[in-house]
């Protein structure tokens, strides 16, 4: 009987995590679309063409919120069977709270290393794909606002500056890309270009307009700018840690820490990848606390708001450690599983306080 109880559990338990997945992967992609046909820069751009990168976007930022949608069906779950007493009539028959939880909690750890281990690579491959469509359109665009930082490089006797407004393939190919090279008065020419990529010690931007002092611009097919800048370098200061699978992600730490640079955001991510069975778990929890003893009394609406509140404070806290650990304020593994073990032992100090008084 436990057993056929315990899959009946975890059947409407992931049953109702994947509703809402497709339900909030709709309103993110419809929010998502809306926001980049208000762009400025892709004005020129199709719809479908927009679409399209709209719909490799939101993978990542569905991953970002599993732990809500952990959450809520965790809540929606536990409270619709409450509803219908079926959690009145597994405790009368003798059912612990433990005992009902448990087949969420294995859900939770389930889907938790599918998210890690499946669901990441995925995500990060969409959303490369996304970089590279919009690296490819940031050379039309009219907005001269750069959103990589600047990267000052020195090499072959010249020294410039380069930045960019999009960035993809792991920081190794620029779109919308500015340079200049400078002189000690200060910068002699300015280059202009659609895209760039990193190839042999130096950046080639394509079909750029070059732009000297004292002189009128003029195009050319290619122009190669000198760097002494290496591939892991640009890498770790460029890249979107979202943008790499988790497989990848620990040789890229090593690689950049063996040539002494700052790993950390990338170490960071990791981290957070690995914790995220337990991040789920915890959420679960959280979720447990208010709803494992619901009745159908007036008092819904604030206990499921009370379970969102402490959901949503995890989060914050979550994400906060995590800019910590990016920026080496703390250590990732700490910024990583600190929020997720702190909820969680609240959880369970609370369940056993409900449960035994």
């Amino acid at each position: 009987m436990t057993r056929t109880l315990n899959r009946y559990f975890l059947r409407r338990y992931v049953s109702n995590f994947l509703s809402a997945v497709v339900a909030i992967f709709a309103l993110i992609y419809l929010i998502d679309v809306i926001e980049l046909s208000r762009r400025g820069k892709f004005d020129d751009v199709s719809f479908s063409v927009l679409a399209l990168m709209s719909a490799l976007r939101v993978p990542s930022f569905i991953e970002q919120a599993f732990p809500f949608i952990i959450l809520f069906a965790s809540i929606f779950t536990l409270v619709s069977l409450n509803k219908r007493s079926e959690l009145v009539v597994a405790r009368a028959a003798g059912v612990s709270a433990w005992q009902i939880l448990a087949p969420f909690i294995v859900g939770s750890i389930l889907l938790g290393t599918a998210a890690t281990l499946l669901y990441n690579p995925i995500a990060a491959y969409t959303q490369s794909l996304s970089d590279q469509i919009e690296t490819s359109l940031a050379g039309k665009a009219p907005s001269d606002r750069n959103i990589a930082p600047w990267l000052r490089q020195n090499s072959e006797g010249v020294e410039s500056y380069i930045g960019a407004k999009s960035v993809s393939d792991g920081g190794l190919k620029l779109g919308g890309v500015t340079a200049f090279v400078m002189s000690p008065n200060g910068p002699v020419t300015r280059i202009d270009a659609p895209t760039a990529s990193l190839q042999s010690n130096a950046w080639i931007l394509d079909a750029p307009t070059v732009t000297d002092i004292g002189q009128a611009p003029r195009h050319v097919d290619r122009y190669r700018l000198p760097t002494s800048l290496r591939p892991e370098y640009i890498e770790q200061r460029l890249a979107d840690p979202q943008a790499i699978p988790i497989w990848q992600l620990w040789s890229k730490i090593e690689a950049a820490r063996s040539l002494g640079y700052n790993a950390e955001a990338f170490s960071m991510h990791l981290n957070t990848l690995i914790a995220k069975p337990a991040l789920f778990v915890a959420m679960t929890l959280l979720a447990a606390t208010v709803a494992v003893r619901f009745a159908r009394t007036g008092q819904s609406a604030r206990t499921i708001l009370s379970g969102v509140a402490a959901g949503f404070t995890l989060y914050v806290v979550t994400f906060l450690a995590q800019a910590l650990g990016s920026n080496s304020i703390v250590s990732p593994v700490m910024a990583a599983w600190f929020p997720v073990v702190a909820a969680g032992l609240f959880g369970v100090t609370i369940l056993l306080h409900q449960e035994d008084g």
